[in-house]
């Protein structure tokens, strides 16, 4: 399985984030473009991050 499929498998759970596949399938076309487009990916991701934290509360790993 490769993300693509993983994405999609988990766009089908009950509890998932709006728009999760087209989201994160966004943030992989903005890593290809430049410097600009990479923190608009890191954006997305954060966002996506922030509708997890609902269900599951704030557990960022701190590195």
């Amino acid at each position: 399985m490769n993300e693509k499929g993983a994405v999609a498998i988990a766009n089908g759970f009950a509890l998932c984030p709006r728009n999760y596949q087209q989201r994160v399938e966004s943030v992989f076309a903005l890593l290809a473009v430049d410097a600009k487009s990479i923190m608009d990916a890191i954006a997305i991701l954060e966002e996506i991050e922030h509708d997890l934290s609902q269900w599951y509360g704030n557990r960022r790993l701190v590195v």
